[in-house]
């Protein structure tokens, strides 16, 4: 290890090698049907990635978006079944607003809630990942006066159904609130705002699939290179040649998307961010995993081999956090909001404004 690396760039080390030892197909298995690997979870904790973005009195290293888009992509790239990027949020939030954060894993709400004089919540999100398995969740809710609360609320406060059933079998469930006592409840940075915690959200996943991307080309250059048809590997012949560097191009721009996004978010605009990196990863998603596909032929659905717990990942994943089309629209409005001596500069500005 470099003396002049720095903490971001060790932190990613380290997640890598942890991720690298310890997820496997077994690990992956074991989290579709709804078990948390109690475990490794204590070693991700105990390395401090889940308070890496919290401020040092919360036991955090204060570090940015950007600094911690590495752990995220990675936790993509490895397909980790854990909510680590989750809880990384949900406790840099919390730690935002001055509000203690909780030990264990905390799940994420997207949409956004309503507060009561009361302190109580009320509203639903239809999915909510690793949701059974979190005793808390943090949540963006708006009171009478339209101002926005962050909200750490107990799971064990509301009733929480059966796990729905996902194209990648990660728990998941929906959280349905009715009058439900927050625990705890603070006014949002001015940065959090009617969306929620959506954009936040939308930019991890899009980092996660930036990084689910790249290990899904890694996966079939290693196979095309190995595979032998007709005498000689398949990586020989130019339409499976032509197939990998189509998604080599994409898993790189997905990359730098996601990095983008992140930059927005550390400088208070994470909606635009999110937007341009959602709508754009999400439908290189689609397309990646087709290219994929095409190039394992059937073995790579089969319950054996590892290619499907990416794709499926990806597959939900680009759907989760608003999709590429609902962002896109977002973007565009936005856009068509301007008047037409604007648009170009609006475009081509250095310094994005936020969407409205």
């Amino acid at each position: 290890m470099s003396s002049e690396m720095n903490i971001s760039d060790m932190l990613a080390e380290q997640v890598d090698r942890l991720f690298g030892d310890r997820v496997n197909r077994d690990l992956w298995v074991s989290a579709e049907s709804g078990q948390l690997d109690v475990s490794l979870w204590s070693e991700v904790e105990n390395l401090g990635i889940t308070r890496a973005m919290c401020s040092e009195s919360d036991g955090g290293a204060d570090l940015t978006w950007v600094d911690c888009e590495p752990v995220m992509r990675l936790s993509g790239a490895h397909a980790a079944p854990l909510p680590v990027g989750e809880t990384l949020i949900a406790s840099w939030v919390l730690s935002s607003s001055g509000i203690e954060v909780p030990e264990g894993p905390i799940s994420l709400a997207a949409t956004p809630f309503a507060l009561d004089a009361k302190g109580r919540i009320s509203g639903s999100d239809p999915a909510v990942s690793w949701l059974s398995q979190s005793r808390h969740v943090v949540l963006i809710a708006a009171d009478d006066q339209g101002q926005h609360h962050v909200c750490l609320l107990q799971t064990s406060a509301v009733e929480i159904p059966s796990n729905l059933t996902t194209i990648d079998r990660q728990p998941s469930a929906p959280l349905e609130c009715q009058a439900a006592n927050a625990l705890r409840h603070a006014l949002a940075p001015e940065t959090m705002g009617s969306l929620g915690l959506l954009p936040y959200l939308a930019s991890l996943r899009s980092v996660q699939m930036a990084g689910a991307l790249a290990q899904t080309l890694s996966l079939c250059i290693e196979y095309a290179n190995t595979r032998v048809q007709f005498g000689r590997p398949i990586g020989k012949f130019q339409a499976i040649q032509h197939m990998i560097a189509s998604l080599a191009g994409k898993a790189a721009a997905a990359q730098v998307a996601g990095a983008y996004a992140a930059r927005q978010i550390d400088a208070g605009n994470a909606e635009e961010g999110a937007a341009i990196a959602k709508s754009l990863i999400s439908r290189y998603a689609g397309e990646a995993c087709a290219i994929a596909h095409q190039v394992f032929g059937a073995i790579g659905v089969t319950d054996e081999h590892s290619l499907h717990f990416y794709t499926r990942r990806l597959w939900q994943w680009r759907a989760e956090a608003g999709s590429d089309h609902w962002w896109s629209e977002r973007l565009g409005q936005r856009i068509l909001e301007q008047p037409g001596s604007h648009t170009w500069e609006f475009v081509t500005r250095s310094q994005p404004t936020p969407l409205h």
